[in-house]
């Protein structure tokens, strides 16, 4: 009793898009000889999903193409990588010949994500990464106009609040009209930025393997920390945006290709560092007023700046967490 194949066409051919699936495909004959019992198409697919050594090759619907090494007693891939890790079968047809009984043709298709490695591991291609802007106004109450926008202060990698709240009065031109404030619009920019992530995948050994290298170890996805990310304001320049006027609105995870995820990331760039402006109230709740001699109108002695987003993040190649190095390149060279 024997089993034997021919590789007709490995997995050679490939379709890289950016965005788009890495393909791969190829053919098997697979022969038996002497087997007993009847041999169907789910019994060759058992027979290449088992490991064989003696067979040669294993082949699995969510596993990498592999051969087995005589020499080195192991087995090693026999599909691309890509800067996520091996490509993996997604199609199986498996189709008994017409004419020879016991001979088996197997198609699979093969698939991934991201740009191809080279023999040194290093990127082949451009990283799989966009940046869109949407500049619009923002309408807020203003008691003041022109007012200066304090420097943020960063101490432990945290927003101090004494900046916000030092009483001291914001300056520029008054322009509520008896301390009732005015709707005026500044401007923002909204920043989207959409990549490529990969959720785990089993390998042969049905361990979960995560990140772009394929270790088990690397780029774990921990949906607990986003927090630490959403509803934060910068640490350091990030996209050429001054430290404390990005904030991290949102990020979201949308399924793309089996455990491929395109991954959007949006920011808000806000020139008040989303402070609003907030006059000063005595423990009356009397508000110190200075009176216009032009018009008469009593108008808001001491404004200050009012903060709610002290939260910090950090974005920059040193914390590496959710760009790789070819991506980090894209935005320091493009963005900075």
């Amino acid at each position: 009793m024997s089993w034997t194949y021919k590789l007709l066409r490995g997995g050679d051919d490939l379709e890289i898009r950016p965005f788009e699936p890495v393909t791969s495909s190829g053919t098997l004959i697979i022969e038996t000889v002497g087997e007993t019992g009847y041999i169907d198409s789910l019994t060759v697919q058992r027979k290449l999903a088992e490991g064989s050594a003696s067979f040669g090759i294993r082949l699995m619907e969510g596993r990498e193409v592999q051969k087995y090494d005589v020499e080195g007693s192991s087995w090693v891939s026999d599909t691309p990588q890509t800067t996520f890790g091996p490509l993996l079968v997604r199609e199986l047809n498996i189709t008994e010949h017409p004419d020879r009984p016991d001979t088996w043709r197997v198609d699979f298709v093969a698939t991934g994500m991201g740009p191809m490695l080279n023999g040194a591991d290093e990127v082949i291609g451009s990283p799989n990464i966009t940046v869109s802007t949407v500049s619009r106004p923002r309408n807020v109450s203003a008691w003041r106009e022109g007012a200066t926008v304090p420097t943020d202060t960063i101490a432990s990698g945290a927003f101090t609040k004494s900046v916000w709240r030092t009483g001291i009065d914001i300056g520029g031109d008054a322009i509520d009209i008896n301390t009732t404030p005015v709707s005026i619009a500044i401007d923002q920019t909204v920043v989207q930025i959409q990549k490529i992530v990969r959720w785990p995948y089993q390998d042969w050994n049905a361990e979960w393997k995560f990140g772009q290298t394929g270790s088990t170890t690397a780029g774990e996805i921990d949906l607990s920390a986003l927090e630490e990310y959403v509803g934060a304001r910068n640490t350091e320049e990030f996209l050429g945006f001054p430290v404390g006027t990005l904030y991290w609105q949102s990020v979201e995870f949308q399924p793309h290709h089996h455990e491929f995820r395109l991954v959007t990331l949006t920011f808000v760039y806000d020139p008040w560092k989303h402070a609003q402006q907030v006059p000063l109230v005595l423990e009356q709740f009397a508000t110190p007023t200075d009176t216009d001699l032009t018009t008469g109108m009593s108008q808001a002695k001491i404004v200050l700046w009012n903060q709610v987003y002290f939260d910090p993040f950090t974005l920059s190649s040193d914390y590496p967490t959710w760009f790789s190095d070819a991506e980090w390149d894209y935005l320091d060279d493009v963005f900075n």
